[in-house]
C-alpha cells in the first residue's frame, strides 16, 4: 500500500511542476496534497495498518476536493481539470484500500 502512495505522492508533484511550468502560478494546494500523500507513504510504511491508509487517503480527497472548489472558483481551466482527475484517482485509491481491507 505505501508503494502506491509513494507513487502517487510522485505523480502528484509532476502535475504540480508541469502546471506551474505552464501557467507560471504555484498552487499551494496541491504542493500540499503531494507532501501530505508522501507523508502518509511514510506512515503507513511504519505503521502497517489498513485503516491508517483509509483515513489518511480520505483526508487526501477532501484536501484535493478543496482544491478543485477553489480551481473552479478562480476559473483556471488546467489546474481544475488536474483536480477533478485526482479527485477521481483518489476516489479510486479510497476503493481499492477499502477492498484491500475487507479481504
Amino acid at each position: 500500500m505505501y508503494r502506491a502512495l509513494a507513487t502517487v505522492a510522485l505523480f502528484k508533484l509532476f502535475i504540480a511542476l508541469v502546471i506551474f511550468f505552464t501557467s507560471s502560478t504555484l498552487d499551494p494546494v496541491l504542493l500540499v496534497s503531494s507532501l501530505l500523500v508522501a507523508i502518509s507513504a511514510l506512515i503507513i510504511r511504519i505503521v502497517e495498518e489498513g485503516e491508517v491508509a483509509f483515513v489518511l487517503v480520505g483526508l487526501i480527497l477532501f484536501i484535493d476536493v478543496i482544491g478543485l472548489l477553489l480551481s473552479l472558483t478562480s476559473y483556471i481551466l488546467k489546474t481544475s481539470v488536474a483536480y477533478a482527475f485526482l479527485v477521481v484517482w483518489d476516489v479510486q485509491t479510497l476503493l481499492l484500500f477499502r477492498r484491500v481491507l475487507q479481504m
